[in-house]
């Protein structure tokens, strides 16, 4: 990466892959959050099978290995992944992704996700903020 602030991931579900390289925000989005990324559709879609669709969304937290999971959950959300990665240099983030229904999908305001502490959470809507 030309510099510590670039970052890349890549997201493969069900034969259907996407890559994106982004930039860590010069503040947070939120307490404990680095970057917050929106659901990307995990197919291309047509008529026949929007209700097989599913959008990813990505999160990037500070620290680990404490686990994050939905507190209230929006009807059809898919649970929450996380991998913890801890680089030369000592410092620790959690990468999330959580998925939900594509098309024809009613948001709960009061879903989030947090991590078991209760020190870090966000909304688990799929847009950033």
């Amino acid at each position: 990466m030309p510099d510590g602030r670039t970052f890349c991931y890549g997201m493969v579900r069900e034969g259907y892959g996407s890559s994106n390289c982004g930039l860590l925000p010069e503040e947070a989005p939120a307490p404990g959050l680095l970057v917050t990324v929106p659901g990307f559709t995990d197919r291309v879609a047509s008529e026949d099978d929007f209700d097989k669709v599913r959008a990813v969304s990505f999160v990037i937290a500070e620290g680990g290995p404490k686990r994050f999971d939905h507190v209230r959950r929006s009807k059809g959300m898919g649970p929450v992944h996380q991998a913890v990665a801890k680089f030369p240099s000592g410092r620790m983030v959690t990468f999330l992704t959580y998925d939900y229904p594509g098309h024809g999908w009613e948001f709960d305001p009061q879903a989030e996700i947090c991590r078991s502490d209760r020190e870090v959470c966000f909304p688990s809507e799929p847009v950033p903020y």
